[in-house]
């Protein structure tokens, strides 16, 4: 079956180093893309992009400082002429109790997850107005849709990133489509750190295959795997008194 393409399209991906980010280069780049490829390392990036073929550029980045993004968001466009995509992937996780927070570790996931993606919503916004079209997809989580025990404070970026996500959707003209991302649990640097049985986690080549097939519909939210996430969106229409009575079970 052939998948749907992205022949001709300029995308920028932020947070293209490993995990999903470095799948999905490989998926977009399959189906046609030209990307630029933005994370801090930069070593990285350039072993992505030897693996892509010509044409694709790197645009080392670190999303917690605005300037750079600005100055890396007009230099993309200098270079390939527009932005088509814009998919924001970059990430930090640590898992923590509230009652253990590092706070230095905090600030840094809040930097990177949630204050990134607004520097990068600031960034390219302008660009998209201008072209009067194009995409900005960004990652939530579906750590976002409810409070868990362990899951700070990467959750409440991940709730963060949904409500700015509708919020974008709901102020921009329907020429600039917004979507949001929210994957289950996906194998990579950062799941590897969880302790924990993680049910229905795929693989980020899975993943980068629902993104990549999702950017092209009509939903808002590309959330992934279903069997899964549906379970946990049935969730969040519960009664709160219901639902901390399930999530106090997952307290170890």
């Amino acid at each position: 079956m052939t998948k749907p393409s992205y022949q001709g399209e300029v995308i920028w991906i932020i947070g293209a180093s490993s995990g999903i980010g470095a799948a999905l280069a490989k998926e977009l780049a399959l189906r046609g893309a030209t990307l630029a490829l933005s994370a801090r390392r930069r070593d990285s990036l350039e072993a992505i992009r030897d693996c892509l073929g010509a044409g694709h550029k790197i645009f080392a980045l670190d999303v917690t400082d605005a300037e750079p993004v600005a100055r890396t968001a007009q230099a993309i466009r200098a270079a390939f002429g527009r932005i088509d995509r814009i998919v924001f992937l970059a990430a930090a996780y640590t898992p923590m109790k509230l009652g253990e927070l590092d706070l230095a570790v905090t600030r840094q996931i809040i930097d990177v997850n949630l204050l990134g993606a607004f520097h990068v919503v600031h960034a390219v916004l302008p660009v998209l107005k201008d072209q009067t079209r194009g995409q900005l997809a960004l990652c939530g989580s579906v750590a976002g849709y409810t409070g868990l025990p362990g899951g700070q404070p990467y959750g409440a970026t991940k709730a963060g990133i949904i409500n700015l996500a509708e919020s974008l959707r709901a102020e921009l003209p329907q020429s600039i489509d917004v979507k949001l991302i929210s994957p289950g649990f996906v194998k990579s640097e950062l799941t590897a750190k969880n302790d924990f049985k993680m049910p229905m986690i795929i693989s980020a080549e899975k993943a980068a295959t629902y993104i990549a097939d999702g950017m092209l519909g009509n939903a808002f939210e590309v959330h992934f795997p279903r069997r899964f996430t549906l379970w946990l969106k049935l969730l969040r229409l519960l009664p709160h008194s219901l639902v901390f009575k399930i999530t106090k079970t997952l307290n170890n």
